[in-house]
């Protein structure tokens, strides 16, 4: 593998640590690195200095908001729904693949991370092999972090019936403890914010239901099939996988040692930016869910100002006056 693959490999994964919330150092990644294998099936053993020049690229070019905490003495993101967009050559394609594949193995429960790891040789060994198909790809929402361990038969049971388009019966235990009954199309399975999810309807109705994978006590097929729902699909790409109500004329000032980060995400959410004389930036956001734009405000520490609405505003404090009382 070149150099540049060897470094691509090594920042996608430190990414993916960082973002399970355990503070890795540079020892952590040193450890981490001489147990990971390359392409050519060799640790991918590395200096603290090297570590060290991957994160400041990350930092400098990619505009990642790491930061380092000295009570956890490790990296963290200040933005933890940052995303690393890496461009991606020609040649590297392979490689690409070959790294999805490993890195989804992290967060894909028992027995179907056996199955990525064979589908890992076979396609080092021809380099032709395709483990997921198109439909696959288009409908597998992933991130990284996994927070919950699921019933490893169950997952499985799940994941071949989203695949093969079949309904199933679901008996599944809510957040009191009760457990009930129905009969479910999987049209859609989902990583979202270190949790498996299921996103589909009701068998033969409109109803949609979306179900945690921890959750599912029991699962088997049905023998109804169904066809996947593109506008299903194509709704959560665009809104994300929970359906929420949206808090319009959201209007934030923001400090000018967050601005970096705040361009970068402009790409995404094309919200409005107005740069300051100071360096700070007055950012109007589209329609937005609430609680995450509450959650982003407070995990910023003071770096962002409620402008408008005065209703966000009296929130934000509130929960500030909260964390000051309880950690007085």
């Amino acid at each position: 593998m070149s150099l540049s693959g060897q470094q691509m490999l090594r920042q996608l994964k430190m990414i993916a640590e960082i973002k399970k919330g355990n503070f890795p150092n540079t020892q952590t990644f040193a450890r981490l690195f001489a147990e990971f294998e390359g392409e050519e099936g060799q640790p991918m053993r590395c200096s603290n200095r090297t570590i060290l020049r991957d994160i400041q690229q990350l930092q400098q070019q990619y505009g990642a908001p790491i930061e380092y905490d000295n009570c956890n003495k490790g990296y963290h993101l200040r933005h933890p729904n940052w995303e690393f967009k890496y461009p991606v050559f020609q040649e590297d394609f392979l490689s690409m693949s070959i790294l999805g594949s490993r890195l989804a193995a992290d967060i894909v429960p028992d027995p179907l991370k056996s199955d990525i790891d064979r589908a890992v040789t076979q396609t080092l060994a021809n380099n032709s092999a395709e483990f997921f198909d198109s439909a696959m790809l288009d409908s597998m929402l992933c991130a990284s972090g996994m927070k919950s361990s699921i019933d490893a038969s169950v997952f499985a049971a799940l994941f071949h019936a989203w695949r093969r388009k079949q309904a199933v019966f679901l008996k599944y235990r809510d957040t009191r403890g009760k457990i009930s009954e129905q009969e479910f199309e999987p049209h859609i399975i989902a990583f979202h914010k270190g949790l498996w999810y299921a996103k589909g309807y009701i068998y033969n109705s409109k109803t949609i239901k979306i179900y945690a994978c921890q959750r599912m006590v029991e699962l088997r097929r049905s023998g109804h099939g169904f066809e996947i729902d593109k506008e299903l699909l194509q709704d959560t790409k665009k809104n994300g996988l929970f359906i929420y109500p949206r808090l319009s004329g959201i209007k934030l000032h923001c400090d000018a040692s967050i601005a970096f980060y705040i361009h970068e995400q402009q790409k995404i959410f094309k919200s409005k930016i107005e740069p300051q004389d100071d360096g700070s930036l007055i950012l109007s956001l589209n329609p937005s869910v609430e609680h995450d734009v509450v959650r982003w405000i407070l995990a910023e520490a003071g770096r962002i100002q409620v402008l408008e609405p005065k209703a966000l505003r009296e929130k934000i404090a509130e929960a500030g006056r909260e964390i000051t009382r309880k950690n007085s």
